[in-house]
This record gives structure tokens, C-alpha cells and sequence, in this order.
């Protein structure tokens, strides 16, 4: 069972106090998975101590890239973003419905690849149904829900871009994908920490919408 510790509530909802560092450490690990869980790409088992049986280190995976805020953010970087307190790229970075927990090495190692579909089946990791190749990644097909439904969230709530043509493929993840109880238990935990849901785990049709609109 999950037990829940809220923040301070404004107009009746909850909201997130602090930045991303603040968040990571006292709401995200604590808070979502404070008995651990499963990662997110290869289906990883990790304790609290966010190691799994064989050792690897779990961290938090943006699956819309940092980089790619910081670009919309009109920052040089993301620590210029952070220094200069870029209310926009604060809320973004530290938006939970934007983070999953990922074994670190594939964190490392996916940059800001684009997600997308490769030919074969390359395995890169034991046990770890992920390829890459050419700036592209190719998750496990039960994670390619989850990940459609961030793309498409932080799309709508922020304005911020997807090429097309991923948008046409998360429309089709997110089809083929539905959303899985754990999913949906997760985003009423989000509702409550942050104050907002995802719309896209509630309503899946919602992607099938010609033209996408920004959040409120």
C-alpha cells in the first residue's frame, strides 16, 4: 500500500514546492515509489535504496528531454537556466508527470536521443528489450505508452514542440498502449503532489484530436 505525504495546498489543490533537485529528493523517490518499483525502459525490479538486485543504480529520466526545454526556454543551458531562476523551465524540469525512474546508464546513454522505431533487434542492455542507433531509441513496447502520454502531456501543457512526424508515432504508441492500472494509480498520485493530471491517461482518445491544444 502507498501512503501519501501532500505539500502545501493553494485554491484546494496540491502543488510542488521547490525546484527539481528539491522535488527528486523529497517528493519523487519518497512520495511515488518510497518501496521502490520497476524502471521504466527495461522493467528493472529496484529497492529504496534505488539499486536493483544486480546493483544498478536507478535515477530520474525527463522523457521529454532537458535539452530541449532549456532550447525553448531561450537558455544558453541548463544551468543558466537554473541560475537565472527561468520560472518556465523550473516548472517544467520539476514537473512529475515528465519523470520516470530509468537505470542510470541508459540516462547517460540516451542524451537527448529522439524516440522512434529501428529495424532488428539490438539489444544493449542484458535483459533490456532497448535499442539505439542514429539519435534514435527504440523502447520495449509496454513503456511506449507511458512515453507517448509524457510527450503528448508536456506538449500540450507547455506549448513546447514534437516534430510531427513523432507526434503521428506517439499517437500510435499511445493507441496500442493503453494505460496500465499502475499508470493510472501513478497519475492520482501525481494529482495530489502536484495539483494537476494528465489528461492523456484519463482519456487516451484525447490524442486522436486533429489539432492538439494547450493545457489550462
Amino acid at each position: 500500500m502507498l501512503f501519501l505525504c501532500l505539500v502545501y495546498f493553494v485554491n484546494g489543490n496540491a502543488e510542488i514546492s521547490g525546484d527539481f533537485d528539491q522535488v527528486s529528493t523529497n517528493t519523487f523517490w519518497g512520495k511515488i515509489y518510497p518501496g521502490g518499483g520497476w524502471s521504466l525502459y527495461c522493467g528493472y525490479k529496484f529497492n529504496i535504496a534505488k539499486k536493483t538486485s544486480e546493483g544498478l543504480l536507478i535515477g530520474i529520466e525527463h522523457i521529454y528531454p532537458t535539452s530541449s526545454m532549456t532550447k525553448h526556454a531561450a537558455c544558453k543551458n541548463r544551468m543558466q537556466c537554473r541560475e537565472s531562476r527561468n520560472e518556465k523551465f523550473m516548472r517544467m524540469e520539476a514537473d512529475l508527470h515528465n519523470m520516470y525512474p530509468v537505470s542510470q546508464s541508459i540516462i547517460t546513454y540516451r542524451n537527448n536521443f529522439r524516440f522512434g522505431l529501428i529495424n532488428g533487434e539490438e539489444w544493449r542492455f542484458d535483459n533490456c528489450d532497448l535499442e539505439w542507433k542514429s539519435g534514435v531509441i527504440e523502447p520495449r513496447q509496454i513503456a511506449r505508452g507511458n512515453i507517448a502520454r509524457a510527450m503528448l502531456y508536456m506538449h500540450t501543457r507547455y506549448n513546447i514542440p514534437v516534430d510531427k512526424k513523432n507526434l503521428v508515432l506517439f499517437k500510435v504508441w499511445n493507441k496500442i498502449d493503453p494505460p496500465s492500472k499502475q499508470e493510472m494509480m501513478r497519475n492520482n498520485i501525481i494529482e495530489r503532489l502536484q495539483g494537476n493530471r494528465n489528461p492523456y491517461i484519463d482519456q487516451p482518445s484525447l490524442a486522436e484530436k486533429k489539432r492538439l491544444t494547450m493545457l489550462k
